[in-house]
């Protein structure tokens, strides 16, 4: 049992048993709620999940008894309710409510009504040998962020018509550009060679009508937390469906050896006076001042992560992912508005189902005067080493040492910048290094990162930061910026990230929040896959080098406090040292930022092999030695040179072997 510790705020008494909202037999289902002022609950039943002028019809109303002592009020319903829907009717002294379960697990259209539902029924074929997909170190994580929709909504995407947009589309196999062999998709994914898929928020979402699913949204205006969201279902309008084909989709994913990360948005809700959470206990799930809702989430509320039932809430909600959809990591958004104490007690429940289940989250809120609890107590950078280790947070600093402001046209260390470097070589360390800053405890805990669904994507902001507006431009200036961030982030010694289509020059026409933006704007368009496939191969051959080197996926300070960076104002030199047999036993990743070829001075600094051969040479990068370098040699204008040393490259061989499958080439034609 979770010690859902007490806060002395708290009004009412509170409940740590596991059974909220239904449990279902054949023979019976028992609801529970907890609604400690409410002064009566009805259940009412229903036939559908529309609303009554749709044609719904009530078949049962059943008065809820009350315990004082755990403020729940429960009743149980005899005979098979599976598929059957229910609302609570709520009576406190603000007025009277019918409203959806807190604890929905299924949902009709637009989340109108909860459903009950035999979960065990939704499991597709095969789903009982599924297993979840987790690195043994967070930092072997490499993950590509995507929203559901726009992952297959273009034409060029070659998944069938019905299933573009949906959960359904990662469940094609050998999916390609018509009429090429060009893969896309999870297909494309495979060969890419990224281990993780980071999902826009996939729970069930208030901005997308469900019944025509024409507007478009990022999904990030949470109304039921534990149900997927219908828009990318078939069947909206059948609570079930939604859930067997959000389970085809991890399946197929899992299946392909890939892992999902689910986005959740716990620091707010879509609508606070329609919310559940509201309805059901008024002014209990939220921040409150002066009996104004905070906004430390910039969405008009905040929830109260620091309350024991919201707390356990999140809990009981981050299990039941984990275990009944086999997700194997979470992104918390606007992870500071909640609290460290509910952060911890999170990543102690999932160690409980597996302690290599990712979670991470963005160090910040948007409105930090808005927050409600103390800022020695919330999860940001500042208190990073007061949680776990296996906590995560985004290293922004890094993202705008690497290329400037995130939205207007000034540049960063890519573009030529001298300014930022050190934010860079911070990051390269994994925010980890006594010498240039050490917020986080260790590598594991730095998400290192350029780009993501917020603001500009990489491609648009090095564009806008050169003054041009061809986002269809080829120009070899602005294609070795990308690579050069390629390298410093994949080559860095946190967890590396990147927003679906970084590697192929993904653009939104300059559009830097495209939350409901058309689909025109967000969708992925495959065909830049050939059009920029010099970036695509060389993101996958950095990849590569990166799992063949466990150095730079040590989730200690081992690789930090032996390796040794070099900077001279104008080139970065990051050398890595190994003593893992069978692997490459020293590592040198060389930058250059400017226009000109430039000498770095870590030959003159440190005793170094004689010999190298060159994984990257600015052009191309594989794990296999494209010739022989000569360290004393300038390192060329705009590029970043991947090194190791001879002698141990040519005892193995070319034999890689860093537990991880050699991923094949980008494309096999």
């Amino acid at each position: 049992m979770i010690a859902y510790y007490s806060n002395k705020n708290e009004m009412y008494n509170t409940y740590d048993q596991n059974d909220l909202g239904f449990t279902y037999t054949k023979e019976n289902t028992t609801f529970k709620v907890w609604a400690p002022s409410a002064q009566q609950v009805l259940l009412k039943l229903y036939t559908t999940g529309s609303f009554a002028e749709d044609g719904a019809t009530v078949i049962g109303i059943k008065q809820m008894n009350f315990d004082q002592s755990t403020g729940v009020w429960s009743t149980t319903v005899d005979g098979d309710l599976d598929k059957t829907y229910y609302t609570y009717v709520i009576q406190t002294d603000k007025g009277t409510n019918e409203t959806q379960d807190v604890y929905s697990k299924a949902v009709g259209i637009n989340s109108a009504r909860s459903m009950v539902v035999d979960l065990s029924k939704t499991n597709p074929e095969g789903w009982e040998n599924d297993t979840h997909v987790l690195p043994e170190k967070p930092n072997d994580a490499i993950i590509w962020e995507v929203h559901v929709r726009d992952f297959s909504s273009s034409v060029n995407s070659g998944v069938s018509k019905a299933n573009r947009g949906t959960f359904l589309a990662f469940t094609e196999d050998n999916t390609a550009i018509p009429f090429t062999q060009y893969p896309t998709c999870v297909n494309y994914l495979k060969k890419l060679g990224i281990t993780h898929v980071q999902l826009n928020p996939v729970f069930d979402f208030g901005s997308v009508n469900e019944t025509t699913c024409v507007d478009y949204n990022w999904g990030y205006d949470p109304v039921n937390y534990n149900v997927p969201e219908g828009s990318y279902s078939s069947d909206p309008y059948h609570g079930e469906v939604r859930i067997r084909e959000f389970k085809e989709m991890i399946h197929a994913l899992h299946k392909a050896n890939i892992g999902v990360v689910m986005d959740v948005v716990y620091n707010h809700v879509y609508s606070t006076k329609d919310s559940p959470f509201e309805m059901t206990v008024p002014d209990y799930y939220f921040r409150m001042q002066n009996g104004r809702y905070l906004n430390s989430s910039g969405c008009g509320n905040v929830t109260a992560s620091d309350k024991v039932m919201f707390r356990k809430f999140m809990i009981d909600s981050i299990k039941y992912w984990a275990e009944e959809y086999h997700i194997d990591g979470f992104r918390f958004d606007l992870m500071a508005c909640h609290d460290i104490e509910t952060m911890n007690l999170i990543r102690e429940e999932l160690d409980k189902i597996d302690k290599r289940i990712l979670m991470y989250g963005e160090p910040w809120t948007a409105n930090d005067g808005e927050n409600g609890i103390s800022g020695d107590d919330c999860c940001n950078k500042t208190n990073a080493k007061k949680l776990s280790d296996r906590i995560g947070m985004f290293n922004d600093d890094m993202r705008h040492g690497l290329k400037g402001g995130s939205d207007d046209d000034s540049k960063g260390f890519i573009q030529g910048s001298t300014h930022s470097a050190y934010n860079v070589i911070a990051g390269m360390m994994g925010a980890s290094s006594v010498t240039f800053g050490n917020w986080a405890n260790m590598p594991s805990q730095c998400v290192t990162y350029a780009s993501a669904h917020d603001n500009l994507t990489l491609w648009d902001k090095i564009l806008k930061s050169n003054w041009c507006s061809d986002y269809n431009t080829r120009d070899q200036l602005y294609i070795s910026q990308n690579k050069i961030s390629a390298a410093l982030t994949i080559m860095s010694l946190g967890i590396p990230f990147m927003l679906a289509g970084e590697e192929f020059a993904r653009t939104k026409k300059g559009d830097h929040n495209s939350y409901k933006s058309s689909d025109y704007i967000n969708s992925i368009d495959w065909s830049r896959t050939v059009d920029y496939k010099e970036l695509v191969t060389f993101y996958a051959g950095l990849i590569k080098i990166r799992k063949a080197f466990s150095p730079l996926r040590d989730c200690t300070t081992k690789a930090v406090d032996e390796s040794y960076i070099v900077y001279n104002g104008s080139s970065i030199t990051l050398n890595i040292k190994n003593d893992k047999d069978g692997e490459w036993q020293m590592l040198s990743l060389l930058v250059n930022n400017t226009d000109s070829p430039v000498y770095s001075e870590i030959r003159s600094k440190y005793n170094l092999p004689e010999k190298w051969y060159v994984l990257c040479d600015g052009k191309s990068a594989s794990d296999k030695a494209l010739g022989e370098y000569d360290i004393t040699q300038p390192i060329p204008p705009r590029s970043a040179i991947i090194i190791v040393d001879k002698d141990s490259y040519d005892k193995i061989q070319n034999n890689i072997n860093a537990n991880f499958h050699t991923q094949p080439t980008y494309l096999n034609n």
